[in-house]
């Protein structure tokens, strides 16, 4: 569905917080002398693949991609487990509670380590006064107060405010794709209540100076938006009805996806969404039988399946973001740790799927 714009003039970020461009270096020819280049590996498509060439071709993949590549031969097994990169498990950042310590100053926050069991105490000054935090993604945190949105970095402690005119606001929301030190990252602004008989969805890159307003024609008015990921290209949002609408910014669309509602909204119960290489998943916390619903979009049939396992991921699970990790021990693997109280009291505990 195509919509009109409209742009807003504010200040400009400074330039010196985003580098202009990351580059991504090109896959190369066969290094090395005449005797590595000797050695190839054949397939049947009757093709010489050289050793280093294949090596650079499989470092470059992502884990899913890399298991499915290990499939073709005993050679090229060998040789993407050489490079497999595995995810690392993510950290835990929440502010300290007063009863931990006799003291502690305002914007004292803990970052745990869930691997190590180590917790670090930081401070950050930015953070002082009610900030909320909207989401999380490769590292940053983007929060809020009082309309002006910041994106952070637990870990290096760096710190902007986004361009002054944020659009955020009551009954709104943010999201973004990527870490904002990269080209590729954009920051959405979408309504929560969609009450009117437009979609209003806002965007801002990180050195622009003006956010783009789209406007839709509202195909679900009186909905509430409450989910947001982003995953192949375009953001992904969940209606507490089970409707999923998607936001592509390379065609600057928004579409109801003719996709038969989650069954995950039933009664007050917690509901979070994540994704994973492509895969978009609905968790769905109950008591029954301590054991956690998990939904996936099949989008060549367009529905959604219930699983009995995840596939050999670990899901992550907390408010506002969960993410979903492969390539971990036997042991984690089919596990969802939740990081929050949940409908019945429990906190910090994990449920296999199997």
């Amino acid at each position: 569905m195509r919509n009109r714009r409209r742009t807003y003039n504010v200040r400009a970020t400074p330039p010196s917080l985003f580098p202009e461009s990351l580059t991504v270096n090109s896959i190369v020819q066969a290094r090395g002398d005449w005797r590595s280049k000797r050695k190839c590996y054949t397939g049947s498509w009757d093709q010489n693949i050289p050793t280093d060439l294949l090596q650079d071709i499989l470092s470059r993949l992502g884990l899913k991609a890399n298991i499915k590549a290990s499939i073709v031969c005993k050679t090229w097994l060998e040789e993407a487990v050489s490079v497999r990169k595995l995810q690392p498990r993510p950290w835990l950042f929440y502010r300290q509670r007063r009863a931990e310590h006799e003291y502690s100053p305002a914007g004292t926050y803990i970052l745990f380590d869930p691997l190590r069991s180590q917790q670090y105490k930081l401070n950050f000054p930015e953070l002082e006064r009610n900030h909320g935090i909207i989401c999380s993604r490769d590292g940053w945190l983007l929060t809020y107060d009082s309309g002006y949105a910041l994106f952070l970095n637990p870990f290096t402690q760096e710190s902007f405010y986004l361009t002054e005119g944020s659009p955020y606001k009551r009954s709104y929301s943010l999201a973004f794709s990527a870490a904002p030190t990269s080209a590729s990252c954009m920051v959405i602004s979408y309504p929560q209540i969609s009450s009117c008989a437009s979609v209003v969805i806002d965007t801002w890159r990180p050195g622009e100076t003006v956010w783009t307003t789209h406007w839709f024609k509202n195909q679900l008015p009186k909905r509430i938006w409450g989910k947001c990921v982003f995953s192949n290209g375009m953001f992904y949002c969940l209606s507490t009805c089970g409707y999923l609408g998607v936001f592509d910014p390379s065609k600057s669309t928004w579409n109801i996806l003719p996709v038969k509602p989650c069954p995950a909204f039933r009664g007050r119960i917690p509901v979070l969404m994540t994704e994973h290489e492509g895969d978009i998943f609905v968790i769905v916390y109950t008591c029954k039988n301590n054991n956690p619903m998990v939904l996936k979009l099949n989008f060549k049939r367009n529905v959604w399946e219930e699983k009995k396992d995840l596939g050999g991921l670990t899901v992550f699970a907390s408010f506002p973001s969960s993410f979903a990790r492969a390539g971990l021990s036997t042991e984690q693997r089919n596990k969802i740790c939740l990081s929050y109280r949940d409908k019945c009291g429990r906190y910090d505990v994990s449920y296999s799927v199997r």
